[in-house]
């Protein structure tokens, strides 16, 4: 078994890749959900198993996103679902690049070597305002636009890819009373414009004193969608790149169990203590409904 029976949780120190491969048991997942590293922007460590080291989305970054997804369907059950969370990456103007990386289409074609089946992907909006300050996108600004507008562009979009296992699934998942079908009218649409874009675990207490690069987490909104439509109450969500929690922090405030692996150690203690904040808040509403 990968957890005890009535372990809540528990998240492996280290490199998810052999984790997957030599001591996770074969199919023993009931849902993962994650965000891959992205090559050349968001690089926390300074090991050659972080992906994030890799300059440009090259033969180098591929191998490794092609070793990860094979232990990825190794370890999902049959029948079930993987949400991966990615977007386009610019590239690098300092090494010569033009254009976008298309990061999206690389996990889609990687993912289906690995066996996977991908049946769709969800779009998450993005406020183009914001994202031209945050990253000083020249193709976003203003003088850009009014200087020469032929490189223009609109905002960079999350993807939310899903993969599944083939196979029969063994459990239906059964969203009776956790989402309705005004909810589901809603989110069945191909791009999700609602997510509150600052709506995340507070990173500043997994800062590392030689960071150069901030952490990026998933917004809690699309995770608990994703948790709510693709595993049942009870059942063990995954996050190989579980950061500072917060696939774990929304599994466990949603009565499920979380698994998860990190190689940073800031992170990976900032995730045990955001797992133990969910926990208590997920007690605090159970007594609420009893009484």
């Amino acid at each position: 078994m990968l957890l005890d029976e009535g372990q809540d949780f528990e998240i492996f120190h280290g490199d998810c890749i052999p984790h997957m491969e030599l001591e996770m048991p074969e199919s023993s997942v009931d849902m993962a959900v994650f965000s891959p590293p992205f090559p050349s922007l968001y690089a926390y460590t300074s090991s050659e198993s972080d992906i994030g080291n890799v300059d440009v989305m090259g033969d180098e970054a591929k191998i490794h996103l092609g070793f990860f997804y094979k232990r990825l369907s190794r370890v999902l059950k049959p029948g079930r679902v993987a949400m991966v969370h990615v977007a386009q990456i610019p590239r690098m103007k300092r090494s010569g690049g033009e254009g976008l990386c298309d990061f999206r289409g690389i996990n889609i074609r990687i993912g289906e070597r690995a066996g996977l089946t991908y049946e769709y992907d969800w779009s998450v909006r993005k406020n183009p305002q914001a994202q031209a300050i945050r990253t000083k996108s020249r193709e976003l600004q203003f003088c850009g636009l009014e200087s020469d507008s032929v490189k223009s562009r609109g905002a960079l979009m999350d993807y939310l890819i899903k993969f599944r296992k083939p196979g029969e699934n063994q459990i239906a998942i059964d969203n009776e009373g956790e989402i309705s079908r005004v909810q589901w009218t809603h989110w069945a649409e191909g791009c999700w414009t609602d997510i509150r874009e600052t709506n995340t675990l507070n990173t500043l207490e997994a800062k590392g004193e030689n960071d150069t690069k901030h952490i990026c987490p998933l917004q809690l909104d699309v995770i608990e969608r994703l948790v709510k439509l693709f595993s049942n109450p009870g059942e063990i969500v995954f996050s190989p790149f579980t950061g500072v929690g917060s696939e774990g922090y929304c599994a466990l405030k949603l009565f499920r169990r979380f698994y998860g692996c990190e190689l940073k150690r800031e992170y990976f203690e900032a995730a045990t203590r955001n797992m133990g904040k969910a926990i208590s808040i997920r007690e605090q509403l159970h007594e609420k409904v009893l009484f």
